[in-house]
């Protein structure tokens, strides 16, 4: 059996290579990345991509690179984490789920976890939402008082994500929990050793980039990624954004995922603003995350409904994008469909014709090839369309 990661890789650096060593010091099997694909969880455009950063994680350790899909990777820690959970679970191959936590108390976590389901819950975070507390401030109080740790320690993505991990994974997968090292998930500065690629991101998008500091954090095919790499702009989702809400009307509005408690109202008036910073300003409130946010305007412009999702959740995708060796022997044993070529599963013209019912995996790959061609539009020069059709998986062979 394998160990399964789920990750962005938004880049690959050296706080990833060192889980994955953990991993295979502990375990020694192959590894399995179900990482997200044109877009990452906070909604935002990844800094290389999903071909790229796969085949860095191979390079980096990890045996077989699978695209989580968009439905999956761009939703809250609870959706990203159920997804993830979900494809590795339909492989077949996956009996360890690793992840990395600031807190590795592998039974306070299952605490928090359990918690969830009991009546008390449930009622305490109807109250607190009751007087404006965002649900995320909400389940972070509830979660301190019922494990007696800190807020701000609750707070952290890596702990966030644990906790949505251990709800989501059915018995037949254990955890192992690998103890984050170096700098916390959101630090933006780059440190001597282990810092997050949050800091990196940061640092590459300087007008003098210090590569000297970045290269102390990646592998050498990264840096080198990274420094030849056009920089993507979420600046640009704006116009695409503003265009739309020229001709959108407020029933279908309503229909977006997320699109609650007025926002459609909200969205449009915010249409006013000057550039894509001024706009998710406009629209982050008390409950309205920037994360939630830039999560709602890609929902907006791919035409994700709350119709789409409660049908894709119900199935998933597992299309590779890269492999070594032992990835491929990997791929043999694998009892869910997998998708290799996109052609034998879509073609170009199921992007505008609706001339045949898709089934729902179909579907799900629609949406990610739509969001890699959004990707494609963050560009000061705009990327060739329908990339996903033209791009094969890596397969990496180590001599």
């Amino acid at each position: 059996m394998a160990v399964g990661i789920i990750a962005e890789y938004n880049p690959f650096h050296a706080g990833h290579a060192y889980q994955i060593a953990q991993i295979k010091k502990v375990i020694g099997a192959e590894v399995v990345a179900v990482m997200s694909g044109s877009f990452t969880q906070r909604g935002e455009p990844a800094i290389l991509d999903k071909w790229t950063r796969a085949r860095l994680a191979i390079m980096g350790g990890v045996d077989l690179v699978l695209e989580l899909p968009f439905v999956s990777a761009v939703r809250s820690a609870q959706g990203f984490a159920r997804g993830g959970v979900r494809l590795l679970e339909s492989l077949g191959v996956i009996d360890t789920l690793a992840f990395g936590a600031e807190l590795a108390d592998l039974s306070t976590l299952k605490r928090a976890a359990e918690a969830f389901a009991e009546e008390s819950f449930a009622e305490e975070l109807r109250r607190l939402m009751s007087q404006g507390t965002s649900y995320a401030a909400a389940v972070t109080k509830i979660l301190s008082a019922v494990t007696r740790l800190d807020e701000g320690l609750i707070r952290q993505s890596n702990t966030i994500l644990a906790i949505e991990y251990l709800r989501a994974l059915p018995e037949k997968i254990s955890p192992l929990i690998i103890e984050r090292v170096g700098a916390a998930y959101d630090d933006l500065t780059l440190r001597e050793r282990f810092s997050s690629a949050s800091a990196i991101r940061a640092a590459v998008r300087q007008p003098s980039q210090p590569w000297d500091k970045i290269a102390a954090q990646v592998s050498a095919e990264t840096l080198d990624a990274l420094r030849t790499a056009e920089p993507v702009d979420e600046k640009f989702l704006f116009r695409p954004i503003i265009a739309k809400l020229l001709t959108a009307r407020v029933d279908e509005l309503r229909k977006v995922y997320g699109m609650t408690e007025g926002l459609e109202f909200r969205l449009l008036n915010a249409a006013s603003a000057k550039n894509f910073c001024e706009l998710v300003t406009a629209l982050i409130g008390r409950r309205y995350t920037a994360s939630r946010i830039r999560r709602l305007l890609l929902y907006f412009l791919l035409n994700v409904t709350t119709e789409t999702l409660a049908e894709l959740d119900a199935t998933t995708c597992a299309r590779v994008l890269a492999f070594n060796e032992r990835g491929r022997a990997l791929l043999r044993r694998i009892t869910a469909p997998v998708v290799t070529k996109l052609t034998k599963h879509l073609n170009r013209r199921d992007l505008y014709e609706r001339r045949r019912p898709l089934e729902p995996y179909q579907k799900i790959l629609l949406l990610d090839v739509l969001a890699t061609n959004l990707r494609g539009l963050l560009f000061q020069t705009p990327r060739p369309m329908h990339e996903d059709f033209a791009t094969p998986p890596t397969f990496i062979r180590f001599t």
